[in-house]
C-alpha cells in the first residue's frame, strides 16, 4: 500500500488511521469487523461519499516508521517484532482470516508507547501478507538497526539471510529467535551475579592471608549461585583484581574569570524581543502559564518533546505523552509534528493530524495538552 492512501484524523473520541477499502473480501471483513483479535488494531467500518473506509484507532501509539525515524532500533525489539508477528498470523488463522489481510508495512505496524505492545493492521482486501513483504519489512529494520552492536547486525543479517531462501518459514525464524533467548538466558543471569557482588571490599584487605580467605569465600559464593541457575556443576578461574589506589589530588584555587561570567549569562538568560519581525526566527519556545516552567530552546536540527526522561525536552505533567512531538529544523525554518499524543498538539488552538507537519511562525502560540509557549 503506497503511504500518500493512508488518512489521518483527530477527532475528539482519539487519532485514527484511515484506509480505503477497495476489492474487499467480504468474509474476512465481516470477521474483522466482528471480532477483536488480540495484537490487533480495531477495525470500524464508514461511507464517506459513497465510499467504503476503514477507521483504526491509533491513539497513543507511534507507528513503526516514526519510531524508527527517531529512534536506534535494538536486536531485542527486532526479536519482538518478529515474535509478534507470528503470534498475529496465528491468531488471524484461528479466527479463519487469510493472512494475507495482515500488513508488514512499517506506516501500518504500531507500538503502544505505555504497554510497547505491537499492534497489526487488518486489511481486507485483495493484497497483504506474503513472504516478499515480510521480507521487505527485514530489510527497512536492518537499515534502521543500531549498528554500534556488532552481535545484534549479526543475528540480524542471520535473520535476514534466512527470508531470502524461498522455502523458509516465519514460525522457524521465531522459533531460532526463543531457542537463542533460551541459550542466552543463563549467561545473562551468570553476568548480573558477577556483576551485583562486591569485589573490592578485597582491596581494604592489607594482609596477604586475609584478602586470599576473602578471595576464596567470594569463589565459593560466586560458583554456588551459579551452580543453581545452569543447573550443573561448573569450574573455571575468578581472578580479583586489585584497583589502583587513587591519588589524592592537590586542592587548587578555582578560578573564575570575567569571560566565564558572561558566557553563563547570556547562556542562560537570553533576552528577547518580541517586537523583532526578523526573516526566520531564533527558535525558541518562551513559557506562557502559571505553573514557573523553563522555556525551549531548540538546538540542533530536531527536538523530541514528552514526559518522558528519554525526550530531549522533558515536561513533566501527565497530561503531557510520553513522546509527545517533535519540532525539526528545515533551511532555518522550523516544523512542529505531533507524535500522537493522547492529548494533542496545538497551533494558535488548532489541533495538529498524526504525521502532519505544520510550520511554525513567530508569535505563533504551541500548545502541548494544556501547556502554553509562545514561539519566537
Amino acid at each position: 500500500m503506497n503511504c500518500s492512501e493512508i488518512i489521518y484524523e483527530r477527532k475528539m473520541t482519539g487519532s485514527f488511521m484511515i484506509l480505503k477499502g477497495e476489492n474487499v473480501k467480504q468474509l474476512d471483513e465481516k470477521i474483522l469487523l466482528k471480532n477483536s483479535i488480540d495484537g490487533m488494531l480495531k477495525m470500524e467500518k464508514c461511507y464517506i461519499n459513497n465510499a467504503v473506509q476503514y477507521w483504526y484507532n491509533i491513539s497513543g501509539m507511534q507507528s513503526l516508521d516514526n519510531l524508527c525515524q527517531y529512534n536506534d532500533i535494538k536486536i531485542d525489539f527486532l526479536e519482538k517484532l518478529i515474535v509478534s508477528i507470528c503470534s498475529r498470523i496465528e491468531a488471524v488463522e484461528n479466527n479463519l482470516v487469510d493472512t494475507k489481510c495482515l500488513m508488514f508495512s512499517p506506516e501500518l505496524i504500531y507500538i503502544s508507547t505505555q504497554e510497547e505492545q505491537i499492534y497489526f493492521t487488518g486489511y481486507p482486501v485483495e493484497e497483504g501478507m506474503t513472504h516478499s513483504t515480510f521480507q521487505n519489512l527485514m530489510e527497512y529494520m536492518l537499515t534502521k538497526l543500531d549498528h554500534s552492536d556488532p552481535e545484534a547486525v549479526h543475528i540480524a543479517y542471520g535473520i535476514y539471510e534466512k527470508t531470502l531462501n524461498g522455502n523458509y518459514s516465519i514460525a522457524d525464524i521465531r522459533n531460532a529467535i526463543v531457542q537463542a533467548r533460551a541459550e542466552k538466558k543463563p549467561e545473562k543471569q551468570i553476568e548480573d551475579v558477577v556483576t551485583s557482588i562486591n569485589i573490592d571490599q578485597v582491596d581494604e584487605a592489607e594482609n596477604t592471608s586475609q584478602t586470599n580467605e576473602t578471595k576464596a569465600k567470594l569463589q565459593d559464593k560466586l560458583f554456588s549461585i551459579i551452580e543453581k541457575i545452569v543447573g550443573k556443576e561448573i569450574t573455571f578461574k575468578f581472578n580479583l583484581k586489585k584497583k589502583k589506589k587513587k591519588e589524592k589530588l592537590a586542592d587548587e584555587p578555582i578560578v573564575i574569570k570575567p569571560t566565564d561570567r558572561e558566557d553563563r549569562i547570556e547562556e542562560f538568560h537570553p533576552t528577547v524581543c518580541l517586537s523583532d519581525y526578523r526573516e526566520h526566527p531564533q527558535g525558541m519556545l518562551l513559557y506562557e502559564g502559571m505553573e514557573n516552567r523553563p522555556n525551549i530552546i531548540i538546538k540542533g536540527e530536531s527536538i523530541k518533546i514528552g514526559q518522558g526522561n528519554d525526550a530531549d525536552e522533558v515536561i513533566n505533567k501527565d497530561t503531557i505523552s510520553h513522546f509527545h512531538a517533535i519540532i525539526n529544523k528545515e533551511n532555518k525554518e522550523f516544523y512542529l509534528e505531533d507524535l500522537n499524543s493522547t492529548n494533542g498538539t496545538f497551533v494558535n488552538d488548532e489541533i495538529l493530524p498524526y504525521k502532519q507537519k505544520k510550520q511554525l511562525k513567530i508569535n505563533d502560540i504551541v500548545r502541548f495538552a494544556d501547556v502554553k509557549y509562545r514561539f519566537v
